[in-house]
Formats: structure tokens, C-alpha cells, sequence
């Protein structure tokens, strides 16, 4: 546990309260009450039943069908098992773990895998996981007409005639019985067995899926899965995970969580309702910078506060092919004119690094000594005239209606900087289903984002928006050098580690500092403030906390 103080230097105090300043921009409580509602606060959990974590959500969740769902991961991962984990070490390195998988092996050529499945492995309504339903997952993975998680068996061999519709079943996996199963692979991919712990790989129920059909995670009574909780409610506003009576428990976990209840909360309300007692865990990330800054330096919160940090990017993405960021001198001028540094601790207090790529540090293959992105309004301006926009240009950058205060500060600050140098940035809210169209088709102009790691390789990143055409459309990218892409397609097959990791540092160098194909901004360290009944929180393995709920310590209260 770290306790942080967060001190803002005059000038960013500045730029933080010009952005307060602007709508959307509210703060929470904060101030003497905080004394009042920290007693409150522990007044309150001494009523709660004892196993029972109270939690917050930003947004309510569509689905729980992984298939068909690239974010709302949190929920999915409790509930849902994968063949194998990532398990953080004490030293905090990683390594694998064995999930739904007992034992398993790759044969010479690094292309058949042999894995043998738990013999006391169960979903939650009491049936055995067995090999047919991993078998199914991963052809329906690529079968589904409208699945988002293609690139994780897109290598099984047989995966393009799947995807085509011209077979039913993969060529590449085999059931040898209900607990063997072979698959096979096009091509040899030292990463694959990580790619395996990923959200998107996780093992659904056949049974479950069929029965149910296009409703499939979409409520409490069509979510089956073999994870330490099952659904009990879902609503709109209301989500509620109780302890599955047939999980078997992993190395060193003991579930002190017996219900996880969830309630989707604006930022406001989730401050408020933290300091009144009736939630158990808070990302700082999710209230106003102004609450965020009450917590880290109140000394009544000191003892409660945890922080990580997060394997992950977060960027700003261009559309390379939308005129004028078709051309590379404007996207270098957009990037020279971004003080990164100054919006770190502007919009996060500090909290985190500067990313200079594709890859954060903590994942493998990382790249310390990549050149820094330099800040230059003066090399900015200079290229724009060499571009031929010597007066700037107006530029137009899209948000969705749920982008935090955090997001919309970010934007804010980053409009005021690019003003600079000219680019008359504009700020433009799109509905959520207009904002997810528009991305899809490869529409928008400019956005914010951010990327955690799935797994820890390169490719997770690098492949996700540069891999192929669709890849990068369906971002919004629309990067166009197929043979930059070719080279990271190629470079997952490279059998020597180290001739890999290079060519993934050197494809990294390419697309985001010489083609500057997006803007790099920073990691963040994460803070989380609990309540007094919490006394034990750990992050998995990329830095998030969202998903170890089943791994929280839970102090009971006395009756």
C-alpha cells in the first residue's frame, strides 16, 4: 500500500482550473464534510453482511457474451474460466498459470498443442467443462457473424474456411475425449498459450450457448460459466455475482467474496456514496479531479489508499487517411505540439509515465530506450507550413456521451495546445451508437483511447490496430502500408525470442514516431480508495483491480 500526495505546480493549477471551469467539468464533495462522512463511512459497514462487496460501474453492460464485447470485461472474468491465467509473482514479474487446463505440451514444430482439461472443472449449473465445449468456443469465436474477438483464432488451422462459412467445425482441433483436445495451428506462435489467458478466450458452456441462442448473456438466466461467481441479476442499473458452489479454488485464492453487488453510478454520486459507506472500493480515476486530489492528501484516507500501475496506452488516435492527417508532417506537428508531461500531471496529477509507442512498460518486449516524442510548438508550426497550412487548419475530434471528466479534461487541454500552433480543434459529442458506427467503418476523424494489456506479448497491441486492413479500419486508423502490416503478421510466426522482440521494437519505431500514425500519451498509475472493511485488494497481473474481486480480502464485521 502507497499513500500519494499530489502537489500541482502553478501553472498546472492553471490549466485544471480553466478546465473545472467548463461545462461538464463538476466537482464532487469535498472539503470539512470528508472528516463526517469517513466516520460514516465505518459506521455504515459495520451493517453490512459479512462476504458482501458493494462496487460501482461507469456504464451498464449489453452483454455478458465475451464474444460480442471487446470492454465490459470486469463481470466476464469472474464469471467465466479460461484455459490458463497470468499469475503475478512476489518480484511482481509474470508467469503462466494452468487454468481449466491440468497439464498440456507443443509438439516439436511449435504448432499442435496437446491439452488435458481438470477433471474437476464445472460450470455453474453443475455440468463438467468439458473438451467439446472448449472445441465450440473457438468455432464460434470466428463463426459468429457480428464476434470481435476473431484475431484470437484466427491462426487454429482451418480458421478462414470457418469464417467464410465454407465449414462448420475447425480443421485444427481435435476432441480426443471429453477432457483431451489437440489444436493445431497454421503456423508456429510462441505467444499462443498467453493469448489463451485472455478475456476473449475465455470457455463457454455449449449447452448454455445453444439453448439459448441469440440471448446468450444478455441475463442472469442465460450466463453459464465454470469462474468463481455466477450472475443472480442483471439489469440496467443493477448487476449481482454470487459465489458459484461448483468453482474449484486456484493456488492461494480463498474466497472471502460470497455476493458482489454492483450498482451504475455518474461520479458524483459514486464519491458521495463512498464517503456515506455504502460502497467498498473506489477508482479515484472515476470522480472529479477535485475528489481525487481530496482523497490523496486527506489524512483520514491515508491508510486506504492503493495504487498500481497499469500495463497500458493511452492515446489519441488519428485517421491517416482523412485529409489533412493524411499527411505525415501534420501528424508529426500534432504530436510535437502535445506537452504530454504538462497533461499528465494536468489531468492525472502525475500519476504514470509518458509512453513514447505502441508498448507500456511492464509488457514484454518494451522498448526503454525508444526515442522520446519531443514537445516543439516551434517544430510543429514549421511543418504545418511545410504541409502548406501556415494558418493551421480546423480539426474535429469525436467523444461519446460516457467519456469521463477525465477524458473531457484531456481533450480539453490537448484542443488548447494544438490551438497554439493553429489547429482549431473542435470537440464534437456523438451518440454512443453513432460514435461505435462511425469507428467501425473507419469514419472518424480523431478520438481518445485507451488499450490494456490482454496478454503479455507485443503482439497484443502492435496486431490488435496494425495487423491487417480490418484491424485498423475498425478503429479508425486506416493505416495503409500493407507492407508494415505484412511485417507485423510475419513477425508472430519468428521462432528466435530475441529476433522478435526486435522486429516488434523496430515496427513500433516505424508506425508511431517516423509514420507517426497516432499519439502516444502516457500510462497511468491507477489509485484506489477502499472503506474500512476491504483490507485486502491486489491487481492482476496488467495492473487492474476490476477483475480480482474473487481475490479481495473481506474483513468480517462483528454482529
Amino acid at each position: 500500500m502507497r499513500n500519494r500526495i499530489v502537489s500541482f505546480t502553478a501553472l498546472l493549477m492553471a490549466l485544471l482550473m480553466i478546465c473545472v471551469s467548463l461545462p461538464g467539468c463538476s466537482g464532487g464533495e469535498t472539503g470539512s464534510g470528508a472528516d463526517e462522512a469517513a466516520t460514516g463511512a465505518t459506521m455504515a459497514s459495520a451493517d453490512v453482511e459479512n462476504g458482501l462487496v458493494r462496487l460501482a460501474l461507469s456504464s451498464p453492460i449489453d452483454t455478458m457474451d465475451v464474444h460480442k464485447n471487446t470492454e465490459d470485461y470486469m463481470l466476464p472474468l469472474n464469471i467465466y474460466e479460461r484455459l490458463f491465467d497470468i499469475r503475478v509473482n512476489e518480484d511482481g514479474t509474470t508467469r503462466l498459470a494452468n487454468g481449466l487446463v491440468e497439464n498440456w505440451s507443443v509438439s516439436e514444430d511449435g504448432r499442435t498443442y496437446h491439452f488435458t482439461l481438470r477433471d474437476d472443472a464445472f460450470f455453474s449449473d453443475g455440468s463438467p467443462v468439458l473438451a467439446s465445449d472448449v472445441a465450440f468456443t473457438f468455432t464460434r469465436m470466428l463463426a459468429l457473424p457480428d464476434s470481435k474477438q476473431t484475431d484470437f483464432a484466427d491462426m487454429i488451422l482451418g480458421a478462414e474456411a470457418v469464417m467464410k462459412g465454407e465449414a462448420d467445425t475447425l480443421e485444427g482441433i481435435r476432441v480426443l475425449d471429453d477432457k483431451n483436445l489437440e489444436i493445431t495451428l497454421t503456423v508456429p506462435f510462441s505467444g499462443y498459450v498467453y493469448q489463451l489467458a485472455t478475456p476473449s478466450c475465455s470457455i463457454l458452456s455449449e449447452k448454455c450457448v445453444r439453448e439459448t441462442g441469440d440471448a446468450f448473456g444478455e441475463s442472469a438466466e442465460t450466463v453459464v460459466g465454470s469462474g468463481p461467481y455466477m450472475v443472480t441479476e442483471f439489469e440496467e442499473s443493477r448487476i449481482t455475482l454470487e459465489r458459484n458452489p461448483y468453482y474449484h479454488c486456484h493456488e492461494r485464492e480463498v474466497l472471502t467474496v460470497s455476493r458482489a453487488e454492483f450498482q451504475v453510478l455518474p461520479p458524483a454520486l459514486v464519491d458521495r456514496m463512498f464517503r456515506e459507506g455504502s460502497l467498498d472500493l473506489m477508482d479515484l480515476s472515476r470522480v472529479s479531479p477535485e475528489a481525487a486530489k481530496d482523497y490523496s492528501q486527506a489524512p483520514e484516507w491515508q491508510d486506504r489508499l492503493i495504487a498500481f500501475n497499469r500495463v497500458e496506452v493511452q492515446y489519441l488516435m488519428l485517421n491517416v487517411e482523412a485529409p489533412p492527417l493524411n499527411d505525415v508532417r501534420v501528424r508529426k506537428a500534432m504530436q510535437f505540439a502535445l506537452n504530454r508531461p504538462l497533461l499528465l500531471d494536468a489531468v492525472y496529477g502525475g500519476l504514470g509515465e509518458v509512453v513514447n509507442g505502441i508498448y507500456p512498460r511492464g509488457l514484454y518486449g518494451f522498448n526503454p530506450e525508444l526515442q522520446e516524442i519531443p514537445y516543439s510548438p516551434e517544430e510543429a508550426e514549421k511543418l504545418l507550413e511545410e504541409a502548406g497550412f501556415p494558418d493551421g487548419f480546423d480539426l474535429t475530434i469525436q467523444v461519446k456521451p460516457s467519456s469521463t471528466q477525465w477524458e473531457m479534461t484531456l481533450m480539453r487541454l490537448a484542443a488548447s495546445m494544438w490551438e497554439k500552433v493553429g489547429i482549431h480543434t473542435t470537440i464534437k459529442v456523438l451518440d454512443e451508437d453513432e460514435f461505435m458506427r462511425l469507428r467501425k467503418s473507419g469514419s472518424l476523424t480523431s478520438y481518445a483511447a485507451l488499450w490494456t494489456a490482454d496478454f503479455n506479448d507485443p503482439d497484443n497491441f502492435i496486431y490488435t490496430f496494425f495487423g491487417d486492413a480490418e484491424n485498423t479500419t475498425f478503429r479508425s486508423l486506416c493505416y495503409p502500408r500493407e507492407d508494415i502490416m505484412k511485417r507485423v503478421r510475419n513477425a508472430r510466426v519468428i521462432p528466435d525470442p530475441d529476433v522478435r522482440i526486435q522486429e516488434y521494437r523496430d515496427l513500433e519505431r516505424i508506425i508511431a514516431q517516423k509514420d507517426a500514425a497516432w499519439i502516444p500519451l502516457f500510462s497511468r498509475e491507477r489509485t484506489y480508495v477502499t472503506s474500512d472493511r476491504v483490507k485486502g485488494v491486489t491487481a492482476s497481473w496488467n495492473g487492474s483491480v476490476k477483475n480480482m474481486y474473487r481475490e479481495m480480502s473481506i474483513e468480517e464485521q462483528a454482529s
